[in-house]
């Protein structure tokens, strides 16, 4: 039968640290290009919002904030994905 003294104990937990390390590094990087994908989605839909909002209003607002209809018309045309 084999004794487990202080020296295999610690190497056992370092050999767990180092492998739960490996894993959270390897679902980290994993993540990542699907947080982007989802940050890009949603900055594109934050975008086509504002812009469907901008559409809304009326000709007397936009005069207010400075903004013709034609520029509307230009902002509202491009696509969600073009800031």
């Amino acid at each position: 039968m084999m004794r487990i003294t202080e020296a295999t104990r610690s190497s056992g937990s370092s050999s767990f640290t180092t492998v739960f390390k490996v894993i959270a590094r390897a679902l980290a990087v994993g993540i990542r290009p699907v947080w982007f994908v989802m940050e890009a989605g949603l900055n594109g839909y934050e975008r086509w919002r504002q812009r469907q909002a901008l559409m809304r209003l009326d000709d007397h607002l936009l005069k207010d904030i400075g903004v013709s209809r034609a520029d509307v018309d230009s902002e509202v045309s491009k696509p969600f994905w073009r800031g």
